[in-house]
């Protein structure tokens, strides 16, 4: 469920918000954490035709992951995010893992990559 403070707002979010509201009836009764939801809000927005995007944020290139510095039981539980995050965005398109490898940066292709940049 999401909430808006209008019907203009809710129809203007609407794009965006129905790949994930598709997704998220799909895995029901399970949830996905913030992290797996945050990551494909990402990949989403990369597919999708794009407003003007500010100056003023990091790229995902910027962020680091830090996975190499990471314990194993830490990387075993981005592990899981990163199936999780598989999961949840084929319930949207099956053939958004290839889209993902041609919108996201090379450091960022694969689900634990982009988990690590942004959980």
């Amino acid at each position: 469920m999401a909430r808006y403070c209008n019907t203009t707002c809710q129809k203007q979010a609407w794009s965006g918000h129905k790949r994930e509201c598709k997704c998220l009836r799909s895995l029901l009764p399970r949830h996905p954490t913030d992290s797996v939801r945050l990551a494909a809000r990402l990949i989403f927005a990369l597919l999708s035709p794009t407003k003007s995007i500010s100056n003023e944020l990091y790229t995902l290139e910027e962020h680091e992951s830090h996975l190499n510095s990471m314990s194993e039981q830490k990387k075993q539980g981005l592990s899981q995010l990163a199936s999780i995050l598989e999961l949840y965005v084929q319930q949207e398109d099956s053939n958004l893992t290839q889209e993902m490898t041609s919108a996201l940066p090379p450091s960022c292709q694969d689900p634990l990559s982009l988990i690590a940049k942004v959980g």
